[in-house]
């Protein structure tokens, strides 16, 4: 089988912060607690801390009065509609015998709701995350934690250059913009 390892973040749904700010009352980034973002990036999806503790630490640190359903649906906004085109594309590799596999630095809650909101996601049973890791791409651990499961990929895909140019010399890793420029 030949693998294929696919970004999922504005490469298969598109992200926007913007919404959990706006659910928040606050005007982005900036007005949030370093913690906060620290915490998120780099603990949660890392897999350092359960859902729950995020949540009750988020609420916290943020003085936010969303209850625990509603601030876990404020995360989840942050996850948006699908990538024109990205549905059928993975449809096609499947065709021409490509089984495209996540990987995305993520948290469990935002994969669940990529799970739901990403029609091809059923086609995609199989990922590498960050939360399962330990570690973020560019971190080698990511890199290796694909390689020991599924060999090197016939291409990778991300929208970050950051990450294309961190990827192994051995991947055909290229930086996704759109369905039309990977065609």
């Amino acid at each position: 089988m030949k693998y294929l390892a696919l970004d999922i973040g504005n490469v298969c749904v598109k992200i926007h912060p913007e919404r959990l700010f706006r659910a928040l009352g606050i005007p982005g980034p900036e007005a949030l607690p370093r913690e906060v973002l620290f915490m998120a990036t780099e603990t949660w999806e890392r897999g350092g801390i359960s859902e729950a503790e995020f949540l009750r630490r988020f609420r916290e640190l943020t003085n936010s009065s969303l209850s625990e359903t509603m601030l876990r649906e404020a995360y989840c906004s942050i996850i948006g509609e699908p990538i024109d085109g990205m549905a059928g594309q993975v449809e096609r590799w499947i065709e021409n015998g490509v089984q495209p596999v996540f990987f995305s630095d993520t948290s469990a809650l935002h994969l669940e709701e990529v799970r739901r909101k990403f029609p091809a996601a059923r086609l995609i049973p199989e990922g590498i995350y960050s939360f399962e890791v330990g570690a973020k791409k560019p971190e080698p651990a990511m890199f290796a934690a694909f390689e020991a499961r599924f060999g090197t990929p016939v291409a990778y895909y991300d929208d970050r250059s950051e990450l294309i140019a961190a990827a192994p010399a051995n991947w055909n890793a290229q930086q996704f913009s759109s369905v039309a420029a990977l065609r």
